[in-house]
């Protein structure tokens, strides 16, 4: 593969990957005025990171036959973002 080419690969895969960051509820957090308990309190969505798996599973799931590379290629493209990226 052309370094060019694999260079534009990885930069697209890594824009997925890194791209995915959960969009936290933009509602305020709120008490339950009629409980009145710290139990009550809410928080709205929590961000949790996803583990190299679910990197991994979401960077091969974009994948499709349309693409230049073979899934094979796809696959190590996606490993090497993930590792060079820390992720």
């Amino acid at each position: 593969m052309h370094s060019i080419a694999k260079t534009i690969s990885i930069s697209i895969a890594a824009g997925l990957l890194l791209g995915t960051a959960a969009i936290a509820d933009p509602a305020p957090a709120t008490t339950d005025e009629a409980a009145g308990s710290p139990d009550s309190i809410t928080t709205g969505s929590v961000y949790v990171e996803p583990t190299a798996d679910q990197r991994m599973a979401d960077c091969m799931a974009i994948w499709d036959k349309g693409t230049h590379m073979t899934k094979q290629q796809w696959r190590r493209t996606c490993q090497t973002t993930l590792r060079e990226f820390g992720k």
